[in-house]
């Protein structure tokens, strides 16, 4: 990951991206990770985020663990590191597979798994037989 635009490498965004952030997040978090605290508006400034949704940006991040703002005036900003972000999303994700896993597990000799696995082998029949299908 070469910076060759003297600014940020552009990878930086796509590993912000699948972490699912959206495109002024991930300019805001950058921004924050290279100079750390700042004010809202130093921090659309430098960011180059429009002044009006430098609060919207902020509190998704927030939610999304990324960011903690600090609620005295003037509001300030303050990025999480990245190690923490990706371990709590790795976290998340396996606990997720866990729960979808489970779930599987329990409806796989009900009548719902029967129920979907005979709609898809309908469904499939269907697709590979165009010419057959009635309409």
């Amino acid at each position: 990951m070469e910076n060759t635009n003297g600014i940020l490498p552009e990878d930086i965004f796509t590993v912000f991206s699948r972490l699912g952030f959206s495109k002024y997040e991930a300019m805001a978090y950058a921004t924050l990770c290279a100079c750390g605290r700042m004010k809202m508006g130093q921090l659309a400034k430098y960011s180059r985020i429009p002044q009006s949704k430098i609060y919207y940006v902020l509190d998704s991040l927030e939610i999304k663990g990324a960011v903690v703002i600090s609620r005295a005036r003037p509001l300030t900003a303050e990025s999480v590191p990245l190690k923490t972000i990706v371990s709590l999303r790795v976290k998340q994700y396996l606990q997720d597979t866990r729960t979808v896993s489970e779930y599987v597990e329990s409806i796989q000799n009900t009548r719902i798994f029967e129920h979907l696995y005979r709609t898809r082998r309908i469904a499939l029949r269907r697709l590979a037989l165009p010419s057959q299908a009635r309409f």
